[in-house]
């Protein structure tokens, strides 16, 4: 029986915790703690619960490299 992994080709603009921490490529506690409390990525509250932008989590990891 053959694997297969599915990837994630398109990602939204809003994504929540989980989704945001493995877009930034990192554990969902190092991406609240380097980026969310450091005041890098702001949180917004929504009716949907927390959601996070992708395009300030792409500003963020740009200017790590």
């Amino acid at each position: 029986m053959e694997q297969t992994s599915q990837t994630v080709t398109e990602w939204p603009r809003w994504l929540n915790l989980k989704n945001s921490s493995k877009y930034a490529g990192c554990s969902p506690n190092t991406f609240k703690r380097h980026l969310v409390k450091a005041g890098r990525v702001k949180a917004h509250v929504t009716g949907y619960g927390v959601l996070y932008d992708r395009d300030e989590i792409i500003k963020v990891i740009k200017g790590w490299h």
